[in-house]
């Protein structure tokens, strides 16, 4: 992807690696994301997920390959080190005195059911948050999660939001009767207000007003709230290496009083958005990308977008 994108495969900031429900105390996992070799597990004690570069510094094991959860840290399964949960050294079996050593632990939080990690170029510590949705979780659906593979850049993918001529180009929307459309950038976050008619559901349309709130490059919350009604599809896109990025589509909503209108309401709403994501897969990965493209007045505020966006790679360009 170096040869398509002028800018670095993984930009700065908070990035999805896996769910919260998928990884109970004493789990261990091996990862490969943001071009690294990875693991994944949460300590026994305290319960906190650890994200640790996934090597072991004596020689090279990989820690998520057989390595067990030892109260808050992790042990190699080739020779029993034994890392805490900062990644220090603590112990090496059958010595009175542990080397100065240690795994490279990175910033993990947990938060809207999924696991992130922090990634900076420059191994800056964190300069936002991720934003918390669903605090009343047990009036909102399970998640509905579809997760791809994709050949194309993060920064790709977030730019279809204030696209706004590809809806009835690539997904076949209809122009809303009430027109709406407002792009803010805040700081590491871009709110994209905007009315759309989805005629997937029928051929006269049904008209949504949505709300889009990226958190930096990896995630984006797309809220439609239409009482009663009240949806959460919430994004996740992570790199993997120079190629591919995961893009998880996650997607939950306030349960109604009828059980059974709300599990119609979360499949249908479930089927409409996977459809329209892998409508523009096949664009995404044989696309290139223009630095100085031909704009029009239809387009959005793409040229605004790519210099805010700029603020996530190590020299902001």
């Amino acid at each position: 992807m170096a040869t398509r994108y002028p800018f670095p495969a993984a930009p700065n900031g908070w990035f999805c690696i896996g769910s919260t429900d998928a990884l109970s105390p004493g789990d261990v996992t091996p990862l490969h994301y943001l071009g690294r070799d990875l693991v994944l597990f949460r300590g026994e004690d305290d319960g906190a997920a650890r994200v640790f570069d996934a090597h072991c510094p004596h020689l090279g094991a990989h820690l998520g390959v057989g390595g067990r959860v030892c109260g808050d840290g992790i042990a190699c399964p080739f020779h029993g080190w034994r890392f805490d949960g900062t990644g220090r050294l603590a112990e090496v079996p059958g010595l009175d005195r542990t080397p100065r050593a240690g795994a490279r632990a990175w910033d993990v939080c947990e938060r809207n059911g999924r696991i992130f990690v922090w990634h900076h170029a420059g191994g800056a510590v964190p300069d936002f948050e991720v934003i918390a949705y669903r605090e009343d979780e047990a009036s909102w659906t399970p998640w509905r999660s579809n997760t791809y593979e994709v050949r194309v850049h993060v920064q790709d993918l977030t730019e279809n939001i204030i696209d706004r001529s590809h809806f009835s180009a690539v997904h076949d929307m209809a122009a809303p009767e009430v027109a709406h459309f407002d792009v803010r950038f805040e700081g590491a976050s871009m709110i994209v207000e905007q009315s759309l008619k989805v005629t997937a559901v029928s051929e006269a349309g049904f008209e949504v007003r949505t709300t889009s709130t990226t958190c930096g490059p990896g995630i984006v919350a797309v809220e439609v709230d239409q009482d009663p009604i009240n949806m959460l599809t919430y994004i996740t896109q992570t790199p993997i290496d120079d190629e591919l990025t995961e893009i998880g589509l996650h997607f939950s909503m306030r349960r109604l009083a009828d059980e059974a209108a709300t599990e119609s309401i979360s499949e249908l709403n479930d089927q409409v958005t996977n459809l329209q994501f892998t409508q523009d897969v096949p664009i995404w990965e044989h696309k290139v990308y223009r630095e100085r493209p031909i704009l029009t007045k239809v387009d959005g505020p793409v040229a605004q977008y790519r210099r805010w966006f700029r603020q996530f790679y190590p020299d902001g360009n």
